[in-house]
């Protein structure tokens, strides 16, 4: 049975290397879904940020935009009062004047949140590119980490069936081989015993045996001479 352990401990062994590597691996895996899911944490932290910012430019610069319209409306507001002679024409000259000056302003400042509008809105959407690529890593390292698990749960169930398969073989065998070698030295003893051995018991045996049969028959010899019916 000796040889049978050997082999139960070779494909163990096997079996138990297998078994490491395959941990070591979901290990590796689950370190690198970590760090993914870092990544993905201050990626998605930096672009939620950058939209806050993008919004609120936006948000400036619709402001600006608003504002210098209204300025431009009052500008025009004042000269129509001069023509109908309700204010000054110096006074006039003078308010939309400042009235031009503050939407020039105001349109200098929309034009510079609109480049900087134009520049949020574009890293944006590399952010979310970005985010999109992490998520899509995160889902193929989760398939793979279901996938690895799968693996060892089919790599166990055969170590635990080639165990007992093993087991049960060297078992059958062992027994197999206990019984030839009882056998075998029945058979010896046998073969050691004298050539005129009988056994005292078999001979008694046999021997009231025959004498029973050897009386039945003269019994029924003499009730024939005797002319007695013989009982069933």
């Amino acid at each position: 049975m000796n040889i049978f352990r050997k082999l139960f401990n070779f494909f163990q062994a096997k079996a138990n290397t297998m078994i490491d590597n395959q941990y070591e691996l979901e290990d590796a895996i689950k370190e690198q879904l970590n760090r993914l899911k870092e990544e993905l944490s201050h990626a998605t932290e930096h672009l939620n940020k950058v939209k806050a910012l993008a919004i609120r430019v936006k948000n400036d610069n619709d402001e600006y935009a608003a504002k210098a319209k209204k300025s431009e409306n009052e500008a025009v507001a004042i000269l129509k009062k001069v023509q109908l002679n309700q204010i000054d024409v110096y006074e006039g000259d003078r308010l939309a004047r400042e009235a031009l000056i503050k939407k020039e302003a105001l349109l200098a400042k929309m034009k510079a949140t609109t480049a900087e509008r134009d520049k949020l809105d574009y890293k944006v959407e590399l952010l979310k590119g970005n985010v999109a690529v992490i998520e899509s890593n995160i889902s193929d390292w989760e398939k793979e980490l279901d996938t690895l698990k799968a693996e060892i749960k089919i790599i166990e169930a055969e170590q635990n069936i080639n165990k007992q398969m093993i087991h049960l073989d060297a078992q059958s065998i062992y027994n197999r081989l206990k019984f030839l070698k009882e056998k075998t030295q029945e058979f010896q003893d046998i073969k050691a015993q004298p050539d005129n051995y009988i056994n005292l018991d078999d001979a008694i045996d046999f021997t009231l045996d025959d004498s029973v049969s050897k009386a039945n028959e003269e019994l029924k010899k003499l009730k024939e001479q005797l002319g007695i019916k013989n009982s069933n």
